[in-house]
């Protein structure tokens, strides 16, 4: 092969490896969003669903109060109930006899809550300040579970999924990272060029 085409080579490699990188954090976490029960209302943007979140009002004290139901209206006893914001755990809970639970000690905000067959993401607000369309609590429908997916998410202590998250949120640096670590090593490789002639 000649000199001209292995550099050629070096240069599109170079190029589809940097391309692949900075696109596949994207996708990881765009396929992180799938769930398997139907979420609530959606806004669609473009051509990218976005779920908005369902707002439901915090009794005093911060408590939300909620029922987890089955498909048939029966209560669901014993489920756990996870309350998640930032990405951490802020509160389980698990539902009595009737389905009830109550998660205390909660501020306004946007949660993920999480239980066996159930997902979504819910607008908490404060007392006496929610808009009145806002539900006196949650209502939880489980699903089936049917879907397995196969995905690894890790816990709140996995250092991959930090840093894969670090990638995903910041493509432009990744990309120059890879492009550098790439390009480097080619230009000090590229010592093959003939000596300059002496007068």
């Amino acid at each position: 092969m000649s000199l001209y085409r292995e550099k050629i080579m070096r240069g599109v490699t170079a190029g589809v490896t940097t391309v692949a990188m900075v696109l596949q954090p994207q996708l990881l976490v765009a396929g992180e969003s799938a769930t398997t029960a139907p979420l609530p209302a959606k806004i669609v943007t473009g051509a990218r669903n976005v779920q908005a979140p369902s707002d439901v009002v915090l009794q005093d004290k911060g408590v939300l109060v909620g029922r987890i139901l089955d498909t048939q209206g029966k209560a669901v006893a014993n489920s756990p109930v996870s309350l998640q914001t930032g990405g951490k755990e802020v509160v389980r809970v698990v539902s009595d006899e009737s389905g009830r639970f109550e998660a205390k000690g909660l501020k306004g905000g946007v949660y993920q809550v999480a239980s066996k067959g159930h997902q979504g993401v819910y607008r908490l607000w404060a007392p006496r300040t929610a808009p009145p369309a806002a539900a006196k609590g949650l209502s939880i429908v489980s699903q089936p579970v049917d879907v397995v997916r196969g995905q690894y998410g890790g816990g709140p202590g996995n250092p991959f999924s930090a840093a894969g998250q670090w990638i995903a949120e910041h493509p432009i640096l990744t990309a120059g990272a890879v492009a550098a670590a790439i390009a480097i090593p080619i230009a000090l490789d590229d010592d093959d060029d003939p000596p300059p002639a002496t007068p």
